[in-house]
């Protein structure tokens, strides 16, 4: 990979993330990146629990054996594609911060 010339506002803000080389900085910054988006996936499956008491997994089960009473409202069809989203969105950030951190260390050695 060519090498990447940062401005100095961009190397700025480097100087405060932990690291002791650029290159650790910006793993450190994709790091927290992932956790992020992981978390907002998390944060979002947690309100859908909330709202009806359940998993997705005993979600989906209620809705596949028409126990839920709103089965076809639009709100619950919504909710119910995206409570599914966040679920796969969660385990590709998962995967994808799993991946980074087993290259990345490797990498550092």
């Amino acid at each position: 990979m060519p090498p990447v010339n940062l401005s100095k506002d961009v190397k700025e803000v480097l100087d405060f993330m932990p690291g002791k080389k650029t290159e650790d900085k910006i793993i450190n910054l994709i790091i927290d990146s992932l956790i992020f988006k992981l978390r907002e996936c998390e944060e979002k499956i947690m309100e859908l629990e909330a709202k009806y008491g359940m998993t997705f997994e005993e979600f989906k089960e209620s809705w596949n054996a028409e126990k839920l009473a709103d089965k076809y409202a639009h709100r619950v069809e919504r909710d119910y594609m995206e409570w599914e989203g966040f679920q796969m969105e969660k385990k590709r950030w998962l995967s994808t911060l799993k991946d980074f951190k087993v290259s990345t260390s490797k990498s550092r050695k």
